[in-house]
């Protein structure tokens, strides 16, 4: 009978390098179930993700020291979104602020997976920004020149307003509150392009949207802001899209829906399609009783 005990595929019992004295076995969630190559592979790759990390963020950390910013530093294993709002409630932050991806006009599709899922599930606001657009506000000394406000009459929309008005105050930007109104329309030739069946009191809605706006333009003059209102007919997303791309340096400020943990997977249409499409950033606020998400307890 041949020897197959220096064959590779029938090891001797005892001498297999799992058996071998100070190995210690991966856990199979590292591992994908298979058993490791070397002593401790898994455990090695994870060490060495987690030194990566640390050195990444510690360079990032230098970075802002350097502009003045005071910035410190945490790495975190398991699922990024889940540890991001994990770590954003721990440490009672004020805000998120993530990169996120654009795309063509109003084209459907699904943000960056990790940027989605903490729009759906953090306790606090969410600053979205387009690795394009990092230097949005750069002309005004890193503060918006203009904060913009979609409304659309709902208090859930309202809970915006508080927010939006302490950094128009901190700021100095100008406020421009916005109301679109969607009327009758035979069909859509193109995005934004729309067939109205007559007037049917276009004007007359145009009216009731500019005094529903007028008191939160009250509101902000009489904190010393300067402030308009915008009511604009038509897609609610690409007209407000459109206002805050026609003007320089804008930030828009906006509410969205619930969402109930990790079991969502689309925001409000409205700020879903002006989170994706806008080419400025974007802060969007989880509901509140009203009151400021900045607030401390």
């Amino acid at each position: 009978m041949p020897d197959t005990s220096a064959q590779p595929d029938h090891p001797v019992p005892g001498r297999a390098p799992q058996d071998r004295p100070g190995h210690e076995k991966a856990p199979a969630a590292l591992t994908g179930g298979r058993v490791p190559a070397a002593p401790g592979f898994g455990t090695q790759v994870l060490d060495r993700a987690i030194e990566f990390a640390k050195n990444y963020l510690a360079r990032e950390a230098e970075r802002l020291d350097a502009a003045g910013v005071k910035a410190t530093t945490h790495a975190a294993v398991g699922s990024p979104a889940e540890e991001i709002v994990r770590y954003a409630r721990e440490s009672h932050a004020d805000m998120i602020a993530m990169a996120t991806h654009r795309e063509s006009s109003l084209a459907r599709g699904v943000l960056g997976s990790v940027t989605d899922r903490v729009l759906h599930s953090s306790p606090v606001p969410v600053m979205a920004v387009h690795p394009k657009n990092v230097t949005a506000f750069a002309g005004n000394a890193g503060a918006p020149n203009v904060v913009v406000v979609p409304l659309d009459g709902s208090a859930l929309s309202e809970n915006a307003v508080p927010v939006a008005l302490e950094i128009g105050e901190a700021c100095a930007s100008e406020m421009v509150f916005i109301r679109a109104v969607r009327f009758p329309y035979y069909g859509v030739s193109g995005p934004g392009i729309e067939y109205y069946a007559g007037d049917y009191g276009i004007a007359e809605q145009r009216r009731e949207a500019l005094d529903y706006l007028d008191k939160f333009v009250k509101q902000a003059q009489s904190k010393g802001l300067k402030a308009r209102a915008h009511a604009a007919i038509g897609s609610a997303a690409f007209r407000i899209i459109e206002e805050a791309e026609s003007l320089e340096g804008t930030l828009v400020v906006m509410s969205t829906h619930g969402a109930g943990g990790f079991k969502r997977w689309v925001i409000g249409s409205v700020t879903d399609k002006v989170v994706r499409s806008a080419g400025v950033p974007v802060l969007i606020l989880p509901p509140t009783n009203g009151s400021s998400p900045f607030d401390r307890p």
